[in-house]
């Protein structure tokens, strides 16, 4: 799993539509979230639902295709 942490993060996985995972601080899963929707210093809005970026972690399972 993938932590998100800077904007870049955040916009990859909003751009992949990957679903991202909420957790609280201590691991414990918040939400089972869904698609990144918008992102702000401040917060982050997923699937409707707002969290802010400084109390909750958010993670995700992003695959990239590989062309050959």
């Amino acid at each position: 799993m993938k932590t998100l942490i800077t904007d870049v993060d955040l916009l990859a996985a909003a751009l992949a539509q990957a679903r991202v995972t909420v957790y609280e601080k201590d691991g414990r899963i918040a939400d089972y979230g869904g698609v990144l929707e918008k992102y702000t210093p401040e917060s982050v809005k997923i699937s409707g639902t707002y969290f802010r970026r400084g109390e909750y972690v958010f993670k995700t399972e992003i695959t990239r295709e590989r062309s050959e």
